[in-house]
């Protein structure tokens, strides 16, 4: 017992499972039924996750053997939160297969609810096949509508979860990233199009073009001839209205000169009135001039 413990203190763990089975059988041969059991109990912590399910399984067939059915429940529930999904839902399987073996329904069904939530549907139908048929030997109507909207809300559940990219790809061949180039011309050539470089402006989505319109050059041209001819227009009508309302000054100003002759001996300035000046403007200068 004692080179037992020395050996697998410093054992690493992927060697150690070997051991403590030597360990647990010389126990049981040997030594005390709870001694065994605890060395297996040991082993299920001590060795790797690949080799816990083995472990946990071995433990539990080996409780069942020396004390009864009911006293591994609690070393399915153990194993159950040890375990990852997959060997988990396992388990839950086994352990409502036993409490079915001992007619607690309830119990099974309790287990296999528990369980569901880590068996997606379309990974692990033999879960779901599982509880179908158990529904259909012990349940009833009601019960096997509730394992169907069970196992619609995981399967919806599981259907928003990322999966690690190395389970979901292992085994995938690597493909390379392609650039925007490259993707089109694989396009053209599984189309059978010419592919032919145009400018491209930022932002904007190409709409469909007719072939009078496909060069962008063409385009300009047609619209620096429509403004010119616009502006023609423009001009020519500004032309024709202006000459009707055209102001002539010459015209004007011999209506005035007619209007107003000029007085002998002086000279006129065209466009201003003359007005005689009041008498207080000169004062005293006037009345000399009277004089």
């Amino acid at each position: 017992r004692e080179l037992f413990d020395r050996c697998l203190a410093d054992c690493p763990p992927e060697a150690a499972s070997e051991f403590y089975i030597q360990y647990g059988e010389y126990e049981e041969n040997h030594g005390l039924t709870k001694r065994a059991l605890s060395v297996y109990e040991r082993m299920c912590n001590a060795v790797p996750a690949a080799e816990k399910y083995t472990a946990y399984r071995l433990y539990i067939a080996k409780a069942i053997h020396y004390l009864g059915v009911t006293s591994a429940r609690p070393i399915y529930e153990s194993a159950i939160a040890a375990l990852e999904d997959g060997p988990a839902s396992r388990i839950c399987l086994e352990y409502a297969k036993m409490e079915t073996g001992l007619r607690e329904i309830d119990r099974a069904r309790t287990v296999l609810v528990y369980g569901a939530q880590l068996a997606d549907p379309r990974r692990d139908p033999d879960y779901w096949t599982a509880w179908h048929d158990f529904e259909v030997s012990h349940g009833n109507e009601e019960t096997f509508r509730e394992m169907l909207r069970v196992k619609r809300s995981v399967q919806a559940a599981f259907s928003t979860v990322n999966y690690n990219a190395a389970e979901m790809g292992a085994g995938a061949p690597k493909v390379e990233t392609l650039t925007d180039e490259g993707a089109l011309e694989m396009i053209a050539s599984q189309e059978g199009v010419d592919l032919q470089e145009k400018p491209l402006i930022g932002g904007f989505v190409q709409g469909k073009r007719t072939a009078e319109m496909a060069d962008l050059g063409e385009v300009e041209r047609r619209a620096a001839r429509l403004r010119q001819a616009t502006g023609a227009v423009t001009n020519n009508a500004i032309a024709t209205n202006g000459a009707d309302d055209e102001i002539d000054i010459d015209d004007i100003e011999e209506e005035e000169e007619e209007e107003t002759p000029t007085p002998a001996g002086k000279v006129g300035v065209k466009g201003v009135k003359e007005k005689a000046i009041p008498a207080a403007v000169f004062g005293g200068l006037a009345a000399g001039g009277n004089k």
